[in-house]
């Protein structure tokens, strides 16, 4: 049995941390791992993703030397002392920003760990600056909770989804329902339940990324829903962001291009019914499961005494 940290601050919802838990919980459901988790004194984990994390997986002190393993995202890294044995540190990278000398977490990428980017553009912008082996392992989503009512949809109605670019959002709903269009505008993070269950209603999703991301979940979560999806390119999600196959992509921030792209798909249903079944095909390759895999492989290979208590080729098999 292993152990292993997560090091966390948390003072709101936010996809990152989304896919932190979801690695916890990667953890929690291999055999041979006994995860715990830190959050510094101005956390407020209990009103959100970690509230169902019992009181034995938390801890109050840091103390690295009696972990086998140490997990890190962001600017967790300031949470570990400088001289923290890299080879007990997994880094977490879901931004391609990080090899900005400008942004203060490119610092972080000279200290030694072993990396796991969630798109091959975020490996490609941090590879030369990064200590350590660098993977890819691709984002998955909980499919079931998305596709679970994904066929009850309000026909023609429109989910904008603008938390990263509200000007943008704002004034393309103003456009859109001055055109009568049924639109609704949503600025803020949602429990993944309640934000699942907007999607399920939803026919189209319009989503307002940074110019910038590492991947972009909302966008894959939409299609795994069932919607028709309207999103700019934004480097990390060009996997699952196809033009004309799984979505409309606009110019960034242009205006005029959202509305065309909506509007195109409200006045066309075999476009809308043609990029959502492309979609949900592709959405089926990134399963929690498949994510889970990848990822317990990689801590078996890099720590070998985990084998043995690999889910990975269950997991696989039911896939």
């Amino acid at each position: 049995m292993l152990s292993i940290l997560f090091l966390r601050k948390v003072r709101r919802l936010s996809g990152g941390q989304i896919k932190v838990r979801d690695y916890f919980e990667h953890c929690l459901r291999h055999p041979a791992l006994q995860p715990s988790v830190y959050f510094t004194p101005d956390s407020k984990p209990d009103a959100g993703l970690w509230a169902d994390v019992p009181a034995a997986r938390r801890i109050s002190e840091v103390d690295v030397d009696k972990f086998d393993l140490l997990f890190v995202e962001g600017r967790d890294w300031r949470l570990l002392p400088d001289d923290v044995d890299g080879n007990k540190v997994i880094n977490l990278i879901q931004g391609v920003r990080h090899a900005d000398p400008t942004d203060p977490r490119f610092a972080y990428l000279s200290r030694p760990a072993l990396r796991i980017c969630v798109s091959d553009e975020v490996r490609a912008a941090i590879a030369s600056s990064a200590s350590g082996e660098v993977v890819v392992i691709p984002p998955g989503v909980p499919l079931e909770l998305f596709e679970s009512n994904a066929g009850a949809k309000a026909e023609a109605s429109v989910l904008i989804w603008s938390r990263k670019n509200q000007s943008l959002g704002t004034r393309l709903c103003e456009a859109l329902r001055g055109r009568g269009a049924r639109v609704t505008l949503l600025d803020r993070y949602l429990p993944r339940e309640e934000f699942a269950a907007r999607l399920a209603n939803s026919d189209i999703f319009v989503g307002l990324p940074l110019k910038r991301e590492g991947f972009y979940l909302p966008a894959l979560e939409a299609m795994a829903a069932g919607c028709a999806v309207v999103c700019s390119d934004a480097v990390g999600n060009r996997r699952h962001c196809v033009a004309e196959k799984t979505c409309l992509m606009p110019r960034f921030d242009d205006l005029a291009g959202h509305v065309g792209a909506v509007e195109r798909l409200l006045s066309d249903r075999g476009l809308r019914d043609r990029l959502r079944a492309d979609a949900r095909e592709l959405s089926q390759s990134y399963s929690l499961a498949r994510e889970r895999a990848a990822f317990h492989a990689l801590l078996e290979r890099a720590r070998p005494e985990l084998a043995g208590g690999s889910l990975a080729s269950a997991e696989q098999a039911q896939r």
